[in-house]
């Protein structure tokens, strides 16, 4: 009779631990699941930024240009001075 006991016993330790294994398998797909959601949802937002972000260096660069067009036009020693000051304190700074 003792040992039918402990056959149960064995039986009945094996289904808990299968249950308790399959619970946490499940606990850690779900976790997966949300960690892939989240990974996700934050590269369609950097996406979304970095299309911003590259329309508005665009519109920079298009204002950029047509105030350098017209400060060229408008007073080309003026430009080439500042060009000049831009190189050398960007020389110092290469060399710094």
């Amino acid at each position: 009779m003792a040992r039918i006991e402990t056959s149960e016993q064995a039986r009945a330790a094996t289904h808990d631990f299968t249950d308790k294994a399959v619970d946490a398998g499940i606990r850690a797909v779900d976790s997966l699941e949300r960690s892939a959601a989240s990974a996700q949802e934050m590269g369609d937002r950097l996406i979304s930024k970095s299309s911003e972000l590259s329309d508005n260096v665009q519109k920079v660069a298009k204002n950029f240009s047509a105030a350098l067009d017209k400060s060229v036009a408008d007073q080309p020693l003026t430009t080439l001075g500042m060009a000049i000051a831009a190189g050398f304190v960007l020389g110092a700074i290469w060399k710094a």
